[in-house]
């Protein structure tokens, strides 16, 4: 059976398209997905197992937040007598430190939980080549456990974060737990300062002291005179009276 030009150019037709078809599949199955997808190997739990448990923080020294584009930071620090003082921040104060405040934000990092993570090797797609915000911890054996932070999530209030040294793995942390350490760096845990009392300022008197003095002699004198100027019409009123009664007396 012979076939005619027409069918053949038909036939090619067909076959370049199919060809193309195949090309362009292989292409998506190779090309790199950046969408976050779970994976098995890491998940969501504690970022920091051995220090997440609250009565495992103890041995926490130092507490720092840096604004890694602003360049400020809050740096929180543990004496031997486990005092926290605030050493440094973008709005340092003399008021004492909040113990229980910088206690529980140093918590709060020690025990951040991931509620997601994944595996990538892009991670400008995530804001994490060069990180907005590092958290880190200190223990007393100078160990330490590190965030990174980039950026929030496009469709949740997440954000994308490393831990420690690991650069493959980006671990999904909440907004408002993360919003909260960050905002230590302007609002560090300090004890309110106490409100003021309002105390009553009594109303200055206008003239001195010796203003005053004069003033009241002066009052004083006006007043005995006009008392004298008063005083011989009272008398001689009473005496004419008193004489006019005995004479009429039997």
């Amino acid at each position: 059976m012979r076939l005619n030009r027409g069918t053949i150019l038909l036939l090619l037709a067909s076959l370049v398209v199919i060809v193309a078809v195949l090309v362009l599949n292989n292409q998506r199955t190779a090309a790199p997905d950046v969408t976050p997808t779970a994976t098995t190997s890491a998940g969501a739990g504690p970022l920091f197992p051995t220090i997440a448990d609250v009565n495992s923080q103890g041995n926490i020294v130092r507490f720092e937040v840096t604004d890694n584009t602003a360049n400020t930071k809050i740096v929180m620090t543990k004496d031997a007598a486990n005092v926290w003082t605030v050493d440094e921040s973008a709005s340092l104060s003399a008021l004492a430190t909040d113990q229980t405040a910088a206690v529980g934000t140093m918590s709060v990092l020690a025990s951040l939980s991931a509620v997601d993570s994944f595996t990538t090797e892009n991670l400008a797609d995530f804001g994490l080549d060069a990180p907005k915000y590092t958290l880190v911890l200190t223990d007393s054996d100078s160990k330490t456990y590190t965030v990174k932070i980039g950026n929030q999530s496009p469709a949740n209030p997440r954000y994308y974060a490393l831990v420690d040294e690991d650069t493959t793995t980006v671990y999904v942390l909440l907004k408002d737990l993360v919003d909260n350490l960050i905002r230590q760096i302007t609002e560090p845990p300090y004890v309110p300062s106490p409100t003021p009392t309002v105390t009553p300022t009594a109303t200055a008197n206008p003239y001195s002291e010796v203003e005053q003095t004069a003033t009241a002699v002066v009052e004083q004198t006006a007043t005995a005179q006009a008392f004298l100027e008063t005083t011989p019409e009272v008398t001689a009123e009473s005496t004419g009276e008193s004489t006019a009664e005995a004479t009429s007396a039997p």
